[in-house]
């Protein structure tokens, strides 16, 4: 593409034209319900001199969007570099490229002419979330000339999330299994997850925590103001009128929120109102802590869907990555449930909470297994390819002293 020519394009043009091509409904679906119906009218034959277009279009679709992808980058947009892959602006939503991975993905294909873009080229059956786990390591790779210190940034990434994600999973588990063992011998209540704190300041902590902690925390409890306090652990009055609990993280919210709707609508409010009412209410139980728990977990629950839909389909996902696919599903599965547990603490959504995080936490470290014992071995031959670098460096460095020194030495 020349200068001239690249000044001339508008890469929105160039995705719209692209669009046309294979989004749905346009020449690539029409193609291929002409050739189905000329399948089922046996005159299939007939449409043989144009099956090529078929590629044709999916390959000039994928043309297109690249080379707008370039204009984008040479623009500084940074979604550039995932739209050169082979994303859609739909699939960006799942998450955010890490900026030191989108300056060097988007100068890479700003340059393309000097640097192989190809290594940012999405992989078969690879999601966004994938995508944006690889492209540091890769980076690195790229860069050092090294495939196996890349290979270390992208494992110590992968190992960084299961060490973050899947002690919670099991964390999870085990003590709603003592939950539910506690609720069925003696009849307690369930506790939603993520209120552990609010119930130390509270004077309510668990006796499995140590007594200094405890005491401690009630008494920073004591200390803030009621206000304050109610805001960020909830209110226990609201869980009593509207909840039938004494305390705010027994309380199930979808019922809280419900009868103060219905409250609402008996004093003459609107549906509108009635449904901001019991909104309202339901976030006052909570507390500013559950709410936001609440939230996040949502938002992991969507990320990870949409990480699951982009798999593709179910079967040949599973063919090609079984442990990885389950890892994924139940990883949604987990979020999922924590999140109803955290809305309504009761066995079921326990119940569905400790089944997912075991299978979630399991399925996870049997897909890291091999780069668990690995890492250890990379690390090493990374630490010593560094180590003759920085030899080879100072060699370099001394060599030059002395040829400096000697151009300056008049005796020399």
């Amino acid at each position: 593409m020349s200068d001239s020519s690249k000044r001339m394009a508008n890469p929105e043009d160039m995705e719209h034209l692209a669009k046309l091509l294979d989004g749905r409904g346009n020449l690539r679906d029409k193609l291929d319900e002409a050739f189905t119906r000329a399948s089922r009218l046996g005159v299939g034959d007939k449409l043989g001199p144009i099956k090529p277009l078929r590629s044709w279009t999916d390959d000039t679709a994928v043309d297109l969007r690249r080379r707008a992808a370039i204009l984008r980058a040479e623009n500084g947009d940074p979604r550039a570099a995932a739209l050169y892959a082979g994303f859609r602006p739909e699939d960006l939503k799942a998450g955010e490229l890490p900026p030191d991975a989108m300056l060097i993905a988007n100068a890479a294909i700003a340059n393309g002419d000097k640097f192989d873009a190809a290594w940012l080229q999405r992989k078969p059956g690879e999601t966004y979330q994938d995508w944006l786990q690889r492209i540091p390591g890769d980076a690195v790779g790229k860069i050092s000339g090294n495939e196996n210190l890349g290979e270390v940034v992208s494992d110590y990434i992968d190992l960084t999330a299961l060490v973050s994600t899947v002690p919670g999973a099991f964390s999870m588990a085990a003590l709603g299994t003592w939950k539910l063992y506690k609720r069925f011998r003696h009849g307690d209540l369930m506790k939603a997850p993520g209120t552990t704190l609010a119930q130390i300041l509270k004077g309510q902590g668990s006796k499995l925590l140590p007594a200094q902690i405890r005491l401690l925390g009630a008494q920073i409890g004591r200390s803030t103001p009621p206000v304050v306090l109610k805001i960020l652990t909830g209110s226990d009055t609201l869980a009593q009128l509207h909840g039938g609990r004494l305390h705010a993280w027994e309380a199930n919210l979808l019922k809280v929120g419900k009868n103060m709707g219905a409250a609402s609508r008996v004093a003459g409010a609107s549906r509108l109102g009635a449904f901001a009412s019991g909104a309202g209410g339901a976030l006052r139980t909570a507390g500013f802590w559950r709410a936001t728990g609440i939230g996040g977990s949502v938002l992991a629950t969507g990320i990870g869907a949409v990480d699951v839909y982009q798999e593709g389909n179910p079967v040949d996902a599973f063919k090609r990555d079984k442990a990885g696919y389950v890892a994924k599903v139940s990883g949604v599965a987990f979020n999922a449930s924590l999140t109803a547990a955290m809305v309504a603490p009761n066995p079921v959504t326990f119940g569905a909470a400790v089944v997912t995080g075991a299978v979630y936490g399991v399925a996870s470290i049997v897909d890291n297994w091999e780069k668990v014992k690995a890492f250890p071995g990379k690390v090493a031959d990374a630490g010593a390819w560094a180590g003759k670098k920085i030899g080879e460096g100072a060699g370099k460095l001394v060599e030059g002293a002395k040829e400096l020194g000697s151009a300056l030495n008049p005796f020399d």
